[in-house]
């Protein structure tokens, strides 16, 4: 059972690789075509893009020579504010404020990225390249030589969530689906992984998926294409050269060559959650309260043995989860009493506030993230890690809640009726 999870894991985590970086990684990384450079001019400016891949040292050099041999005025990054400044700074974890990101709602997006980052930074090892590198090289390019720099991406937080907010529910559930149907057949082995990484044969897989979910296709291929190029547009002065994903090497020089800009304000905002998702999640209340009502209306006493036994499953259960992710006790108690809550009131997430109170009261340090990606690969050392164990008490007690409410709803309606 544990073996199987840790693969669909492995899968998922594969899949999201090429999807977000949209196949940056498709060719073969040991040899750079004059492809990898398209050059055109905008308004007056010289504009060379460079085409790279993330977790491919021929990229970075790639990087360094264009750069020294054109001597721009100006370097354009794929990066945003917060890739740069962990990309950068060493001490990239000192300020993190992991109760803020769970108040301000970032808490699934922070988990998923991190995720994300120690499955490339894997990668990267095992190719013995540094996730990134090709920027890392245009930074420090552009500090010896005294040229200007921008950072041109959009933040990937907004990626993700205007990501998740354009899925309808049906296809929120049909993904892993999807995922799963893809993959299938694939080995557990790291040479297969290996495999998956360096295949060429992705790309009509990633048209399928462009087929099935094209609101994904639009946020993290053709919106960031709109993106890039609006950003070269505005601060293109003189040579400039741009480091980018392959990805995007043709979506933006079309854009460029085209002379379209976009609106980045209406590109960063996070689109309103459809009315189908706002609906679901009063479902389950609504049906409860309704089950309570008829309970009570066939007797007080029946309504209020209803009521206990639907408190003891629901709020229960979402404690006993909580310890199974050894969370502190004062977190126990918080996802005892908040559960229930939680359950009638959509806007209350017991996952949310039994994280905050575990984090709170055994307040994460900078090791605890710079050690993710080493103690993730025991259970031993993923309960040791503050982050991690949050982590699980987010994703358990929620769970342990919604197992509470189909146990617990069950059963009022087999006393009913």
């Amino acid at each position: 059972m544990i073996a199987n999870i840790v693969s669909c894991i492995k899968k998922f985590f594969v899949f999201v690789h090429f999807f977000f970086e949209s196949f940056e990684n498709t060719t073969d990384r040991s040899f750079f075509m004059e492809e990898d450079i398209v050059r055109l001019f905008y308004k007056g400016s010289e504009i060379i893009l460079i085409g790279t891949s993330h977790i491919s040292a021929e990229s970075a050099d790639l990087v360094r020579k264009t750069i020294q041999e054109e001597n721009p005025d100006t370097i354009c990054i794929e990066w945003d504010q917060k890739r740069y400044k962990k990309n950068i700074h060493p001490d990239e974890w000192d300020d993190t404020d992991i109760v803020k990101i769970i108040k301000n709602k970032q808490f699934p997006v922070f988990i998923f990225g991190v995720i994300y980052k120690l499955f490339q930074k894997k990668v990267s090892q095992d190719m013995n390249s540094l996730v990134g590198k090709e920027f890392v090289v245009a930074v420090d390019e552009s500090k010896k030589l005294n040229i200007k720099f921008y950072l041109i991406d959009r933040d990937s937080s907004l990626t993700f969530k205007r990501a998740w907010r354009m899925l309808n529910f049906r296809e929120k559930v049909k993904l892993p689906y999807a995922f799963g149907k893809i993959f299938e057949g694939a080995e557990e082995t790291e040479e297969e992984v290996q495999n998956l990484l360096e295949s060429e044969n992705f790309e009509p897989v990633f048209e399928e998926l462009k087929e099935s979910y094209p609101n994904l296709w639009e946020v993290f291929v053709t919106e960031r294409d709109d993106y890039l190029a609006t950003k070269i547009q505005n601060t293109a002065n003189g040579k400039t050269v741009a480091v980018l994903g392959k990805a995007h090497l043709r979506g933006v020089s079309d854009r460029l060559k085209n002379n379209q800009k976009s609106d980045l304000q209406k590109l960063e905002i996070i689109p309103p959650k459809k009315f189908g998702s706002k609906l679901l999640e009063w479902i389950i209340p609504g049906i409860l309260l309704i089950l309570l009502g008829v309970s009570f209306y066939q007797g007080t006493q029946v309504g209020i043995e209803q009521l206990l036994r639907w408190l003891l499953w629901n709020g229960g259960l979402a404690a006993l989860f909580t310890v199974f992710a050894l969370g502190h006790p004062l977190t126990v108690l918080t996802s005892l009493i908040l559960a229930p809550l939680a359950t009638l009131l959509p806007m209350v997430s017991v996952g949310v506030f039994s994280a905050i109170v575990e984090a709170t009261v055994r307040k994460p340090k900078v090791k605890d993230f710079q050690t993710m990606d080493l103690d993730l690969q025991s259970f031993k050392t993923i309960y040791k890690n503050r982050v991690l164990r949050v982590f699980l008490v987010f994703f358990l007690s929620s769970l342990g809640g919604l197992l509470g409410n189909i146990i617990g709803g069950l059963g009022i309606v087999k006393n009913l009726f």
